[in-house]
């Protein structure tokens, strides 16, 4: 995509709040004009980080865009030459290689603007490398600078000014919901009626065991304190949850639901479990998902991604009975990395996918992390099925993982607030509602095997 970008001029707007109030950006509003051109819909940039202001560091870099959605670096030169890149999902741990499908590298002068799309970014130590073709870093030769390479200069050249936006969709919100949505306290209290007085339709089974699968970080512990926090009537933790690179959770574990905080137990047990990892020693296996399901994982079980379980592991289950057995498999995906996960990630959701499918369980996903991809989410839940962020993300994973749409939940869960929210509430415990639907399914198939001849 090629337009003409003028000369960069400071010019005071988008401040994202009030501590940046007095933050001019490097980037005038003309030249903002010619890089939305790169996006898909309309969007504007909002300021996050500044290096003549915060400082010309990486930590700096770190601390003011980690978590920050969609974000655009643009870095400036002193022959007036702009380059840059984008990536979907703000900034994550060093030393990790993300495969980003919307992630773009570009440069601008005052003739042309040039947008080149890149598979990989790489976030290496004091460094970020789009491709191989473009490297923003700490300068080697001149102290508390910035500096850039790439195919198109030669060698490293010192940048007079490094900026990064947020990329903020500015008409993200559709004139009819793609879903229906009721969002007010008689729907939330009709939900947890509902899941309180839930009870398997036949007596071969006792219990609703769920088991959360997914990637490393993709919010499956958070989405069960988040259920606890529904009916406890506050925002708690009960699976404990972390954010590096390595799966927080290590062990086995089933969270039986109770109704209220110390009430009466409902038949509903989450149960949680290591995750897949990107690479072979950072998360669970397959093999051990799928003896999870059959019943065969004890309570407590602590994986070993070197050392699947076997018959001959402590507490290993010989002969689970159907009380053993996971009646729905629930995955849990991550809505910023949907169409970023790495393609051992991938191949582990799909063989998941068929062999779990082949043992007949039923298989819903919740989509985690919503209101990091889209504002209006982030801003009021309600508004989730009106977000064409959403719907498009909603799609992507029912493509990752070979599931219809009608199967697949977006959520918010619970993170960094304290007190209890209506439309949270009615996300998850929508979600748990379709979870309790397909239960169903895998318990007629139970009551079906016991009348069979």
């Amino acid at each position: 995509m090629a337009g003409r970008i003028r000369k960069i001029k400071v010019e005071s707007h988008q401040t994202p709040d009030l501590t940046m109030a007095t933050l001019h950006p490097h980037l005038d509003r003309q030249s903002e004009k010619q890089l939305c051109m790169f996006f898909n819909g309309n969007v504007k940039f909002s300021l996050l980080y500044k290096g003549s202001f915060h400082g010309f560091s990486f930590t700096e870099i770190q601390y003011k865009c980690t978590n920050q959605g969609q974000i655009i670096m643009v870095g400036y030169l002193e022959d007036g030459l702009v380059l840059g890149g984008c990536m979907s999902k703000g900034l994550i741990n060093q030393n990790t290689t993300v495969k980003d499908e919307t992630a773009f590298r570009f440069s601008a002068d005052q003739s042309e603007s040039v947008k080149t799309s890149v598979t990989t970014v790489n976030f290496e130590y004091n460094a970020i490398r789009f491709d191989s073709d473009l490297r923003f870093q700490q300068s080697s030769v001149r102290g508390n600078a910035l500096s850039v390479t790439g195919s198109q200069l030669e060698g490293e050249k010192i940048l007079e000014e490094l900026e990064v936006y947020r990329v903020e969709d500015t008409c993200d919100l559709l004139e009819t919901p793609w879903r229906e949505l009721t969002s007010n306290e008689e729907k939330r209290n009709l939900l947890k009626e509902s899941v309180v007085s839930y009870k398997p339709p036949t007596d071969v089974v006792s219990q609703a065991r769920v088991l959360l699968v997914g990637p490393v970080g993709a919010g499956k512990s958070s989405f069960i304190s988040s259920v606890c926090s529904v009916f406890h009537g506050r925002v708690s933790i009960q699976a404990m949850v972390g954010t590096a690179a390595r799966s927080f959770t290590t062990k086995f574990r089933s969270y039986t639901i109770k109704a209220a905080r110390g009430g009466e137990a409902t038949p509903l047990v989450l149960c949680d479990m290591m995750g897949l990892g990107e690479t072979d020693l950072s998360g669970v296996r397959v093999k051990d998902v799928l003896h999870v399901i059959k019943g065969h994982m004890p309570e407590g079980y602590k994986f070993n991604p070197s050392e699947p379980i076997s018959s001959a592991s402590k507490g290993y289950v010989e002969e689970p009975t159907v009380k053993n057995k996971i009646a729905c498999v629930a995955f849990v995906l991550d809505a910023g990395r949907v169409s970023a996960y790495p393609e051992l990630v991938q191949e582990a959701l799909k063989e998941l996918r068929l062999k779990i499918s082949d043992l007949g369980v039923p298989q819903v996903a919740l989509l985690t992390h919503t209101d990091e991809v889209c504002n209006s989410v982030a801003e009021d839940g309600k508004n989730i099925y009106q977000s064409r962020v959403i719907q498009n993300k909603v799609y992507a994973a029912g493509k990752l993982l070979g599931l219809p749409v009608s199967c697949i939940v977006p959520v918010k869960n619970y993170s960094s607030e304290l007190e209890l929210n209506c439309s949270t509430d009615i996300l998850i415990l929508s979600a748990v509602d379709l979870i309790l639907q397909y239960v169903d399914m895998f318990c007629d198939e139970c009551e079906m095997s016991k009348s069979a001849p």
